[in-house]
């Protein structure tokens, strides 16, 4: 029988998710620690949610198990083209852009990221609006060289479905069109897998928004969608100062539905194209 997760067991397993991930649950969230946690007693032998707690405590710093509850947490809702307004955006009005700039030799290379990649969806769905748009100027071959795309997550599970590049018949159809699946995608069985042409474009790699990402270049364009929602007001504000320092002069950032700079970051100003809100880094 599972043993019943005790008030105090819940503040201190939500404190410690919260130092490891910057993931914060109040109290309306203690089932999913409840629920989630399930496997890992078993595995971990415990029988009660302290023993788990003081177990994974003597595993820090960023030991096997700690991993292992914050990639349990982790929620992992995504779908292809999510809420299509930023693929629009990038595809009619921000590659039209950094294209004209590349042509006339202001510009050498356009890096992404997408900050909370998942398994995969986000970055596969950014490539794939990269290879429509430089097929239609007819410069579908060249733009692996121009286009670099990071794609970051905290669960280690995510990262290797995102890698792996495999979809089963129901993540497929969520927001994948027949046009995109027949182009970019060969069937395998029950399962679809994600052409090379879209793959080689996307590099995976762990990454804590907790933490400042370690990368040579600065970001062109950042998708931190639908994972501020997660974190405190005080992680909010650092998280966007640090995707700032991340990116590129006059950058553009992309967020979920629902989610806002107001009140977190001067950082940025609001820029809108057909009725959509994205964001810009300002200048000096």
């Amino acid at each position: 029988m599972r043993p019943q997760l005790t008030d105090l067991e819940f503040k201190l397993l939500r404190d410690l998710i919260y130092e490891e991930s910057g993931i914060f649950l109040n109290e309306t969230k203690a089932y999913l620690i409840e629920n989630r946690f399930a496997a890992l007693m078993e595995q971990s032998c415990c029988s009660s949610y302290t023993e788990l707690y003081h177990k994974a405590r003597t595993s820090k710093p960023s030991g096997h198990l700690c991993t292992l509850m914050v990639d349990a947490i982790t929620t992992n809702e995504t779908f292809w083209f999510r809420d299509q307004y930023p693929y629009k955006v990038l595809g009619e009005k921000i590659l039209p852009q950094y294209e004209h700039e590349i042509a006339q030799g202001r510009r050498r290379r356009i890096d992404i990221w997408s900050a909370a990649c998942s398994t995969g969806q986000e970055p596969y769905s950014t490539a794939i609006t990269v290879l429509d748009f430089y097929s239609t100027v007819q410069k579908d071959a060249a733009c692996h060289n121009w286009v670099h795309i990071l794609a970051t997550d905290i669960s280690p599970t995510s990262l290797a479905r995102a890698d792996e590049g495999i979809y089963d018949s129901v993540s497929i159809k969520r927001g994948l069109g027949q046009k995109h699946l027949e182009r970019y995608f060969q069937q395998e069985s029950n399962c679809w897998k994600i052409d090379d042409r879209v793959k080689k474009m996307v590099s995976f790699r762990p990454n804590n928004l907790k933490l400042p990402v370690v990368v040579p270049q600065r970001f062109d364009v950042v998708f931190l969608r639908n994972v501020m929602i997660y974190f405190s007001e005080s992680l909010k504000c650092e998280l966007l100062a640090r995707i700032e320092r991340s990116m590129a002069p006059n950058g553009y950032l992309f967020l979920g539905t629902g989610e806002t700079i107001s009140g977190y970051s001067t950082l940025f100003e609001m820029v809108e194209f057909q009725k959509a809100i994205y964001y810009r880094k300002k200048g000096p």
